[in-house]
């Protein structure tokens, strides 16, 4: 031992002062932003997160934010006001809060170049975050369904009509391109990079998606060259659908429901249509039972279906007897 630490003295390396951390949050977002495009699927929200995120954090070394300070954006960003005077949402600041945690992660492993180097301590684990009551139960009448497509514009018409019948994801939609399309055998065939969960899924093609994709044409870009997505706009892929969707809202009066909801709707149908659970989570990619509840929507109209069905059972069985009150006493 003794031999082997005269080494390190001589080396330099026994006792080495730790250079301090001079990397910037600015810095680690320069290196974090192309990281989270290659690698993840909601890098687009990454960016929005980041934004918000800079007007608290911007111009401070990493060893400078606290979890005090965290606790401090946490607040101020939930009386914060946006454009059309809506505070954000308690899931909206815990996206927030994830992405900076996710960036101090991916840094500490060694993901990112950081010449200032990463602290050890990651300052957002410490932190709670919001209760989020987001859970949804919506679904979209046919009446609500057709009056929506009435509204849109072509180019939309085909995207809503593939979240209605096979209930995918948005993003999974708008990154749908043709060779994952399988019209002669009926499939959408995802790959384990293209959904969420990252397992591979087969969709069924129903026949009024069918003949919507089989009309539906090959994109062609300005150089002439063949556009791979399914789902475009003037030669281009559509890489978001937000503002589009909001108009079509607005215009048919239908200002309670979300995109996401109709993967609630398409669940619905499934379990309605008679198509039993286990294949219900095969097609729209539900892993667990405990969230594919949260999906199945059950209202009055399920509940009505039931006492009918149940009707119909004692029907079957005869006639039930009449209690021994309302029976008529003999003369």
């Amino acid at each position: 031992m003794h031999r082997k630490r005269k080494v390190e003295i001589a080396e330099g390396k026994f006792l080495e002062k730790k250079r301090p951390v001079t990397t910037t949050f600015d810095e680690l977002t320069c290196a974090y932003l192309p990281y989270s495009r290659e690698n993840k699927r909601s890098w687009d929200r990454d960016t929005r997160s980041v934004k918000h995120l800079a007007t608290a954090f911007s111009g401070k070394r990493l060893t400078e934010i606290t979890p005090a300070d965290i606790e401090r954006y946490k607040m101020l960003r939930q009386a914060s006001v946006d454009s059309h005077g809506h505070y954000p949402k308690p899931a909206t600041i815990n996206r927030e809060l994830a992405c900076l945690k996710a960036m101090f992660n991916v840094a500490r492993k060694g993901l990112l170049h950081l010449p200032g180097g990463m602290p050890n301590d990651n300052p957002v684990s410490s932190v709670k975050f919001f209760e989020e009551h987001n859970i949804r139960d919506r679904i979209l009448t046919a009446e609500e369904f057709q009056r929506m497509l009435e509204a849109s514009p072509e180019y939309l018409k085909p995207i809503l009509r593939c979240a209605y019948y096979t209930g995918m994801r948005r993003g999974e939609i708008l990154a749908l391109t043709w060779d994952k399309v399988d019209l002669k055998a009926g499939f959408i065939r995802l790959k384990d990079t293209d959904t969420k969960t990252d397992e591979a899924r087969k969709i069924p093609i129903g026949r009024e998606l069918r003949e919507v994709l089989r009309r539906l044409p090959v994109a062609v870009d300005a150089q002439g060259q063949r556009v791979p997505y399914v789902f475009t706009r003037n030669g281009q892929r559509l890489q978001s659908i937000k503002r589009v969707f909001m108009r079509v809202r607005q215009e048919t009066g239908i200002t309670n429901t979300v995109f996401h909801d109709f993967r609630h709707t398409a669940t619905t149908n499934l379990r309605r249509a008679g198509v039993d659970t286990l294949t219900t989570m095969k097609i729209t990619g539900h892993k667990t039972m405990a969230v594919f509840t949260r999906y199945n929507t059950i209202d009055e109209h399920d509940l009505k279906a039931a006492q009918r069905r149940m009707d119909t059972y004692m029907d079957t069985i005869g006639e039930s007897v009449q209690p021994d009150h309302l029976q008529l006493p003999e003369k």
